[in-house]
């Protein structure tokens, strides 16, 4: 019997952070059901072995968590986790998750900045995974995720990459835009519209007393690589290829995606 609660608090949602209630079925299959979405969570679990952290016991919140891969294989190991979301199919595919591997989730529906208000206190872990770049004022969101960590706990942010996304569209040919998103993605909703700078990242999180444990590029061979090549040298050649060369400078500036994994100073 599956010991699950909900929390559905409604907040109002700001008008320019994007909702993905529209595309949440589509990113189900195209992002998380394929090998660019596997490498991803690949990734993320080798980062927290790498730097100690074992999910038993600890609470996690994942802010902005959408459908919870992430926070799901931490429930397997014995966390417990706490999601926040402004899109309600996000929040229900979340639950669907839970629900079948006889998991608990609380869910919360509200967006990011809100937090705070909806959902008091501290926690061990906090998740904020490819959520910055949606959102209009993706620096204002730090100090909201910072105060939920505990001192001495872990903030694990994963966002869209400034570097990775002017070398990829001037790998595509657009030379004259490289800042510009692509028009087909931009039109269908699907590219983020924020790209990232890395450093400046690390700079707001240091001053929010917060030191940087691990810097990871995500899909820094994976995205760069002719799928031609890909596709002879197989997915866990590039998998192995992508993990290793993703904490390797320069090569991890021009990942996909950037993880960081935070510790706060206390």
């Amino acid at each position: 019997m599956t010991n699950q609660k909900q929390s559905q608090v409604t907040a109002h949602e700001k008008q320019d952070d994007r909702n993905f209630d529209d595309l949440a079925e589509r990113f189900s299959r195209t992002i998380y059901a394929t090998p660019r979405g596997q490498l991803r969570l690949l990734a993320l679990e080798q980062d927290f072995a790498d730097c100690g952290l074992n999910p038993k016991g600890q609470t996690v919140l994942d802010a902005g968590g959408g459908q919870g891969q992430f926070s799901l294989l931490l429930a397997r190991q014995g966390a417990t986790v706490d999601l926040c979301d402004i899109s309600t199919e996000m929040l229900r595919l979340a639950q669907d998750q839970f629900e079948a591997e006889g998991l608990s989730i609380t869910t919360h529906h509200a967006r990011l900045q809100d937090i705070n208000t909806v959902l008091p206190g501290e926690f061990d872990i906090v998740l904020n995974h490819a959520v910055l770049e949606w959102l209009e004022d993706p620096f204002d969101a730090l100090p909201v995720l910072a105060n939920k960590v505990k001192p001495g706990g872990w903030m694990s942010l994963m966002f869209y990459n400034l570097h990775g996304h002017q070398w990829r569209q001037i790998m595509n040919g657009r030379t004259h835009a490289p800042l510009s998103a692509n028009p087909r993605l931009r039109k269908e909703g699907n590219s983020p519209q924020h790209p990232i700078d890395p450093d400046a990242v690390e700079q707001a999180m240091i001053k929010l007393g917060f030191s940087l444990e691990r810097w990871r590029g995500i899909r820094c061979v994976h995205d760069h690589m002719h799928q031609k090549i890909r596709e002879r040298i197989g997915q866990e050649a590039v998998n192995k290829s992508d993990l290793e060369t993703g904490l390797q400078e320069p090569y991890r500036r021009l990942g996909r995606y950037v993880h960081f994994l935070l510790r706060k100073n206390g």
